[in-house]
């Protein structure tokens, strides 16, 4: 059941003393069915000059990309350019000799065993690595070396190898990944304010600023490079209104704007293990319950901002979260937040 009443006031006690005049804040809008329930906007776009936050305001999404990621793939399956269990040699031929086992699907739902970027400090590592568009990418990615297991036998969550599946897109679709997004997906779905930059030579106007908490307790605003920009893992910048119309075609609409529908629910299959342990995760989406609530969700965390949208699919039910505030222990607001819509 969803408690409505005093919602806002409730929402306002709890988010009050982390987000305010004084921090970055968040954009968070919930919606039961076609009514939004509350839209509304906490702490401050740009510290420097107090500008306070607006729903109207885009934050990097960062990896709820994934899912937009994931639906290119499947259009371009869909055209017959690809397979998705068919092997990566195709698109990455000087790839170490993983190349022949690893599928597209295993880039797909994370069980590829291709090392992660961010781990041991391995993309910082290289001299370029702020500046690396997709192309430097892939040759850093390529001297990764070999996996760190076997294939489908374990899952590992992997921004690398949806870099890859970035690749994969503009290499089928002769367009840069981002540029295939909005003409494809973010345009015909109505995310009319959303971007989905290749890289950092322009900064969308409408983008705000991201600040990272400092041991100090701080806020340093973050610098506008690939490492906040992002790849097909997480370059996507949009805002509370958009992801509630791509809710909306999701989980409300019959629509086929990019996809037939029984193409699109393969993404809301769970992936499983050789041994057939469920990985709780489908294409681009993660999949559970919160004490007791379907939840299809995601996260995503940037240089600078933090994400968090969640589909409660019985109850009809969206929360999203985007934050200009990484630091924020977003887990605990956000299970704080919803705590307070659901019994």
């Amino acid at each position: 059941m969803i408690r409505t009443k005093d919602l806002e006031k409730r929402l306002d006690q709890l988010i009050a003393p982390v987000m305010n005049n004084e921090t970055p804040g968040m954009a968070l809008l919930i919606a039961e069915d076609d009514h939004i329930i509350l839209r509304k906007a906490y702490g401050l776009a740009n510290m420097e000059s107090g500008r306070k936050i607006s729903p109207q305001d885009n934050f990097v999404i960062a990896s709820n990309t994934k899912q937009f990621t994931c639906m290119a793939i499947l259009m371009l399956q869909e055209q017959g350019l690809l397979e998705l269990d068919e092997p990566i040699c195709r698109f990455f031929p000087d790839f170490p000799e993983y190349k022949n086992k690893v599928t597209i699907r295993h880039l797909m739902c994370h069980q590829s065993g291709i090392k992660e970027y961010f781990e041991d400090n391995r993309w910082a590592k290289w001299d370029a690595a702020a500046t690396a568009a997709t192309e430097d990418m892939i040759k850093i990615i390529k001297n990764f070396g070999e996996l760190d297991f076997e294939p489908e036998t374990q899952f590992s969550y992997c921004n690398s190898s949806y870099v890859m599946l970035g690749s994969i897109v503009e290499q089928l679709s002769g367009m840069a990944f981002g540029k295939f997004l909005e003409k494809n997906i973010l345009g015909p779905v109505g995310m009319t304010r959303s971007f989905a930059p290749d890289y950092m030579d322009e900064k969308p106007a409408s983008l705000i600023e991201g600040y990272i908490l400092q041991e100090d307790g701080s806020f340093a605003k973050a610098v506008y490079d690939m490492a906040l920009v992002g790849y097909a893992d997480g370059n996507i910048q949009s805002n509370v209104d958009d992801i509630w119309t791509w809710h909306k075609y999701l989980y409300q609409s019959q629509d086929e704007l990019f996809l037939p529908r029984s193409v699109m629910a393969e993404a809301f299959l769970e992936n499983h293990l050789k041994d057939g342990s469920p990985t709780g995760y489908g294409l681009g989406f993660f999949l559970g319950t919160y004490k007791g609530h379907k939840e299809i969700w995601h996260t995503g965390g940037t240089m600078g901002f933090i994400s968090r949208c969640s589909r409660y699919v019985d109850d009809h039910l969206s929360v999203i979260m985007l934050t200009n505030y990484e630091g924020l222990p977003k887990n605990e607001l956000y299970e704080t937040i919803i705590a307070e819509i659901l019994e």
